[in-house]
């Protein structure tokens, strides 16, 4: 299943006409999104917050909540 999505998110970007995918710098953030939506699933809401929020503002750590979710710490 990973190699298919990767497949797919290859061929997207080269149809975008993206130079040398494979060898360009994506964040995991960015991958995650996109491998999400090629399988229908949603982004999970800390990868959707990190697409949304401005560098220096991105969660980067937290404690674990009694939940099971991360508390994010955000990065100056």
């Amino acid at each position: 299943m990973i190699n298919q999505l990767m497949a797919a998110l290859y061929a997207e970007l080269a149809a975008e006409e993206i130079p040398q995918p494979l060898a360009q710098r994506f964040t995991l953030a960015t991958v995650w999104a996109d491998l999400a939506r090629l399988a229908g699933e949603p982004v999970p809401r800390d990868v959707a917050a990190v697409l949304d929020t401005p560098i220096g503002f991105v969660p980067v750590a937290g404690p674990l909540s009694p939940m099971g979710e991360y508390t994010p710490v955000y990065a100056d």
